[in-house]
């Protein structure tokens, strides 16, 4: 192979991010279909706060990070170089010749838009912006907004903020939430009525028997997705007794072993 051939998408084929993770130095423990361990990033977080997902060929950090990414960004940011540096250096590292093109490399993602209307629940917004700007600065793609049901709202009492739908444990769809794009106060919103400690945050998404990650806000979850790490759910909220009691009923009906709070 030429080295004015050789691309990311070719070098992301033929080595896996576990394959990477020793060439810098990065050792994890398995936990299911995952592999945790301390941020060699930040280093913040502890010992499961680092994510990563072979499947998907992606990690996330729960940490200082709260970011992730393919191999080549990993590589990149442990080696303080550029991305076409670090895909050069894992070629060098397992004998593949060559450079890379100028395509950039990218983080697969599910797109599969999730369908929202469940049972006799409230009906989506069908005028929610996925791709607008404001959401795309919180890191948030267009895909994952698809996933999710979310997206900026235009109009309506969470206008000017993400609306992020919240489910209840069988699917259906409850109320949206309204969580700041910038600075605003609070940062999160909801509908007059609507008790937020009542709802574990993506509750209804979470894979049966796997241990969980529970974080404070919503976006949590949606940019962990980003990153390949579905098993995320988040209050909505203060931490009451009653949210932590509908927290251990999901851990119940789930089968969850065990969560990390994040």
């Amino acid at each position: 192979m030429s080295t004015a051939t050789l691309s990311f998408a070719e070098i992301k084929q033929r080595v896996s991010i576990e394959q990477a993770l020793p060439l810098v130095g990065i050792a994890l423990k398995k936990y299911g279909l995952q592999l945790r361990g301390v941020c060699p990033i930040c280093k913040d977080g502890g010992d499961r706060a680092f994510v990563v997902t072979p499947a998907k060929g992606v990690y996330y950090c729960f940490g200082k990070c709260r970011t992730g990414g393919d191999m080549l960004t990993l590589v990149s940011r442990i080696k303080n170089c550029s991305v076409r540096e670090a895909a050069e250096f894992i070629a060098a590292s397992v004998g593949i010749s060559g450079k890379r093109s100028e395509a950039e490399a990218t983080v697969p993602r599910d797109s599969s838009p999730q369908p929202l209307s469940g049972k006799e629940g409230l009906k989506p917004l069908e005028y929610l912006l996925s791709s607008h700007e404001a959401v795309q600065a919180l890191g948030v793609a267009a895909e994952t907004c698809g996933h999710f049901g979310a997206g900026f709202a235009p109009k309506g009492i969470m206008r000017g903020r993400l609306a992020i739908p919240i489910h209840d444990r069988a699917g259906t769809l409850l109320a949206y939430c309204g969580r700041a794009v910038k600075d605003e106060t609070p940062t999160l919103i909801f509908p007059s009525g609507f008790r937020p400690d009542t709802v574990i945050f993506n509750g209804h998404r979470i894979e049966q028997g796997d241990t969980i990650y529970v974080a404070r806000d919503p976006l949590q979850v949606l940019l962990a997705f980003e990153h390949g790490v579905t098993n995320v759910v988040s209050f909505l909220g203060d931490i009451t007794v009653d949210a932590l009691h509908v927290l251990t009923v999901l851990m119940d009906e789930k089968d969850v072993p065990s969560i990390d709070l994040i």
